[in-house]
């Protein structure tokens, strides 16, 4: 059966071609790709492959390790990454930003009104987290905001261009959104056609755009933010890390962010092995120790 499959195959894809590039994403971006997911990079490089009009995986390979590699390498990294986001996603997270972090940020913001209020969502994807975010803010802290400023970083180009953009599907938009917040910071947008079709979007109002700044961003890179944050949403993306990648990952977060800081995490992530630096606050929520 196997030897069947791979005679079905529009490119060979052999071991040493996967090898290759799970060794080149791993050094460049901390991604691991084992084994068993050999057959899902295929599947979503092979349209790399069609696009540069290459015919085979070893001169894909071979373009990686040239000079245009570098840019080629974002592209291979925005086909195998799974940006699967939404809306007010765990949205106990959100509910505790609002109750822990910025009602009690409230109160500073209106003795000092140069309080700067600062989030990172750090794998911030097609930009949902840090609108829900904005959102949260906004409704929280009210007209409180003029120093109030979300980081929002990835390293997927693509998916930036689309956050920074602001346009989504209103149905999708009008699921997720609490109806209030769908009202007050999304508004009706132009039609667009796509595959002859007709579809309705929702865009983000100028209140969100304006405290969000969209920047990209390689984990494994030095970090050029000045300052610390109140909280930081790093939700899914440390599970693509392997466990030394994911340590000194959080470690490195302990020291970006405020006295008593937090860490959000996604719902299949666990700070277990650096419980040191960090206090369990709730599920996938973690307080950095001072």
């Amino acid at each position: 059966m196997p030897l069947a499959r791979e005679k079905e195959r529009e490119f060979e894809w052999r071991q040493q071609d996967f090898d290759f590039l799970s060794a080149l994403l791993h050094d460049k971006t901390g991604i691991v790709l084992t084994a068993k997911k050999k057959e899902m990079v295929y599947g979503r490089l092979v349209r790399r492959l069609r696009v540069l009009r290459l015919d085979s995986f070893e001169a894909y390979c071979r373009y990686l390790a040239g000079p245009d590699g570098e840019t080629e390498l974002g592209m291979a990294l925005n086909a195998i990454t799974t940006n699967t986001t939404n809306f007010f996603r765990e949205i106990h997270h959100f509910e505790f930003l609002r109750d822990k972090i910025l009602q009690p940020l409230r109160r500073q913001v209106d003795a000092d009104a140069g309080h700067p209020v600062r989030i990172w969502s750090a794998g911030c994807s097609s930009g949902q987290e840090p609108y829900s975010i904005a959102m949260v803010m906004r409704r929280t802290l009210g007209g409180r905001t003029r120093n109030c400023k979300i980081l929002a970083t990835d390293l997927d180009t693509n998916m930036l261009d689309m956050a920074k953009a602001g346009y989504y599907e209103a149905e999708r938009c009008a699921d997720t959104i609490p109806k209030n917040l769908f009202k007050t910071y999304t508004r009706p947008s132009r039609r667009r056609t796509t595959r002859g079709h007709q579809e309705e979007l929702r865009e983000m109002s100028p209140d969100l755009k304006e405290i969000i700044t969209f920047k990209e961003l390689n984990l494994l890179h030095p970090w050029p933010m000045r300052g610390k944050f109140d909280a930081i949403f790093c939700r899914n993306v440390m599970i693509y890390f392997d466990r030394e990648t994911q340590t000194n990952l959080v470690r490195r977060y302990a020291e970006y962010l405020k006295p008593n800081g937090i860490l959000f995490v996604g719902h299949s992530e666990s700070l277990l092995n650096v419980s040191d630096i960090y206090k369990c606050e709730g599920k996938t929520i973690y307080r950095v120790l001072t």
